[in-house]
């Protein structure tokens, strides 16, 4: 398997995974409501918890358009040279 092949499997993996925690932090904060608890630490972590999924998805989204563009070049005939 070609290594950007890897490198997007990864990344898409990572992604999926931030998502998973950051839908269950979610529940959290909404389970912590519902006792009427306070949701400020978990709030707080989910602002973490999104800010890196934001990072993992864009760099998915880099390694995606960068073999697109790839296949795209070599569609054209201009990546052979």
């Amino acid at each position: 398997m070609p290594r950007k092949e890897v490198k997007l499997i990864v990344a898409a993996q990572r992604a999926a995974e931030a998502r998973r925690i950051v839908e269950n932090q979610r529940g959290l904060i909404a389970t912590l409501k519902a006792k009427g608890e306070s949701t400020i630490d978990a709030e707080a972590m989910l602002q973490v918890y999104l800010s890196s999924l934001k990072l993992l998805e864009d760099h998915e989204q880099r390694i995606r358009k960068e073999r697109e563009a790839k296949k795209k070049l070599y569609r054209t005939g201009k990546g052979e040279q």
